[in-house]
């Protein structure tokens, strides 16, 4: 898919996570099914105007926030990037392996604070 769909499928993404919503609760407010709305967040789909629409008023947000280029990423770029770069290793991790890296990042954090 060309680089639209993965820029507004990341924002999707972005904006569900802050959020704090699952695929599987935003797909339900959506009716849509979950797997159908992670492929939407990879870009490997070509969505049409109405499911953006519905998407951004699922997420509280104008359907615009989801198209516009971001214009001042240029000072969080590195982290940005840092980021996807993590996102993309954790797809490939199973399930187990996911929880017990968790734990480990939520027991540095912990450990970071005292």
């Amino acid at each position: 898919m060309s680089n639209i769909f993965l820029r507004v499928g990341k924002k999707i993404r972005l904006y569900r996570k802050s959020r704090k919503l699952t695929q599987e609760e935003l797909g339900e407010l959506l009716q849509i099914d979950y797997s159908y709305l992670g492929r939407i967040e990879r870009g490997e789909v070509n969505i049409t105007i109405e499911t953006l629409n519905k998407i951004a008023n699922a997420l509280n947000i104008a359907p615009s926030q989801l198209i516009e280029e971001d214009k001042h990423r240029s000072k969080d770029k590195l982290k940005t990037d840092i980021l996807e770069k993590i996102d993309t290793t954790l797809l490939s991790l199973s399930t187990k392996e996911l929880e017990v890296l968790h734990r480990l990042i939520k027991d540095a954090i912990v450990l970071k604070e005292l």
